[in-house]
């Protein structure tokens, strides 16, 4: 028989739900929305906010392609282990998999309860994936929030020129400008939907409410055509003492000289990450992996400047291989330690 009511409810629950997913959206953009034409600067003078915003969008298009393949393994993967699932008769093994598949087919990559009535190894396998996702996202936050760093130092030169040059209230303008520029956005996120049925006041449309102390559903998630909230702005807070972070431009002039001339490259990498590699000092990495030597950086960690430099390498996971960045920490002609570039972790 039809319900009219549940149909009602349902009906309800789908307009409110996007009602409010288009305004969170569209407040996420407000407030994390940057001028990059203030009036006040010259079109010379706009060129480190242009190249900021074509550091973003590369970022960006970067970040979508490494998603996207990884969804497409993962839920070819979770493809193959609902096969086995049907063939066997697990109904409710199937039944959590069709659920984790579509999630993923959907972009979706939080975490759900149903994985938990998968079997051990497709468990295994969503670990895995949350690892990379958050490999991945962290990646992203580094290189936006160092396209951040190089814009500002770029707006810092421009303001002391304009000081020197005596047009002291263009650069006033350029010095508020830069604090509102650096600042990191506040994301808004909607709260969780609940629909409360007129003769059962216990009924929850939202089954799985946002827990803020599970880092895993507190991200939003992924979807390029949707949401792109969690990864429209470099998020530069949350830097603690032993992250590796870009160098501000006040840090730069204070600490050139202590820096002192960036490591050099040779047609075999850099010399202190080669030898520290031949010391085996890093397990993951090999010189015949790397695929790519990335650019000597400077850098702030534990409260002391360094020079790091990068290298590209393929890791092997259950989705196939993904090339990863590891960063190498620089004290002389010797590397401190490796770390994952955006992660922060240490490299095995």
């Amino acid at each position: 028989m039809f319900n009219y009511k549940i149909f009602q409810k349902v009906i309800l629950t789908f307009w409110v739900s996007v009602s409010l997913l288009f305004f969170g959206v569209n407040s996420l953009s407000l407030v994390n929305a940057k001028n990059l034409m203030p009036d006040f600067l010259s079109a010379g003078q706009l060129v480190p906010l242009e190249k900021y915003k074509e550091s973003i969008d590369a970022n960006k298009e970067q970040h979508v392609g490494y998603i996207s393949k990884l969804n497409e393994k993962y839920s070819d993967a979770l493809g193959v282990a609902k096969a086995r699932m049907e063939k066997i008769g697990a109904v409710r093994a199937t039944k959590a998999l069709e659920g984790e598949i579509l999630r993923i087919k959907a972009n979706d990559t939080r975490r759900s309860k149903e994985i938990e009535g998968a079997p051990d190894y497709v468990k295994k396998m969503r670990a895995q994936y949350d690892e990379f996702i958050k490999r991945v996202n962290n990646l992203k936050r580094s290189r936006d929030g160092e396209a951040l760093y190089l814009a500002d130092r770029g707006l810092a030169e421009i303001q002391l020129m304009l000081t020197k040059s005596n047009e002291i209230d263009t650069a006033l303008k350029l010095r508020q400008y830069r604090e509102e520029f650096k600042r990191p956005p506040e994301p808004k996120k909607p709260k969780p939907l609940v629909v409360v049925d007129e003769d059962d006041n216990d009924s929850e449309i939202d089954s799985e409410p946002i827990d803020p102390s599970d880092p895993d559903q507190t991200d939003p998630p992924f979807n390029s055509d949707i949401d792109d909230s969690d990864n429209s702005e470099p998020v530069l807070y949350g830097y603690g003492d032993d992250a590796v972070r870009p160098m501000t431009s006040e840090e730069m002039e204070k600490y050139k000289v202590d820096l002192g001339p960036p490591p050099q490259r040779s047609g075999k990498g850099y010399s202190a990450l080669v030898s520290s590699i031949q010391r085996k000092e890093v397990n993951e990495i090999t010189l015949g992996k790397i695929k790519l030597w990335g650019p000597a950086r400077p850098r702030m960690w534990k409260g002391k400047p360094y020079w790091t430099a990068t290298v590209t390498y393929p890791t092997t996971s259950l989705f196939g291989t993904f090339d990863t960045e590891g960063m190498a920490i620089i004290s002389g002609s010797r590397v401190l330690e490796w770390r994952y570039t955006g992660s922060g972790e240490e490299i095995p």
